[in-house]
């Protein structure tokens, strides 16, 4: 192998690892129920530089009867956090919601929350 060609790999290598280390998975999740409108509020901290290209780009709640949303987004308006409501018909007290939030680049987050 060439140097020309050993450069332009070790180049190739350093980039892609930069790229993966600014990438994160959402963290700190904030879960709340609002039972009178049926609503649950998520919330994770994820702070980007630029939301058009890092971003959660998924969100699914499931519950006991399996998912009950999935929602898809294609850009993070505010460049500290993630923020999304949904609502939800059937859920009661007691069940249990799992809310699992998807960076685009790189990561998962998960948090559950029982109903009251």
């Amino acid at each position: 192998m060439t140097i020309k060609k050993l450069a332009a790999l070790a180049f190739i290598l350093t980039v892609a690892v930069a790229g993966q280390a600014a990438a994160h998975p959402p963290t700190n999740m904030r879960l709340s129920w609002d039972g009178a409108g049926h609503t649950l509020s998520v919330a994770a901290d994820h702070r980007v530089k630029n939301g058009a290209k890092h971003y959660v780009m998924s969100m699914s709640v499931s519950g006991p009867s399996g998912q009950l949303v999935s929602e898809r987004y294609d850009s993070q308006e505010n460049n500290e956090e993630f923020a999304d409501k949904v609502e939800l018909s059937g859920v009661k007290p007691g069940d249990k919601l799992t809310v699992e939030l998807v960076c685009n680049i790189m990561g998962t987050a998960t948090k559950e929350i029982t109903i009251k």
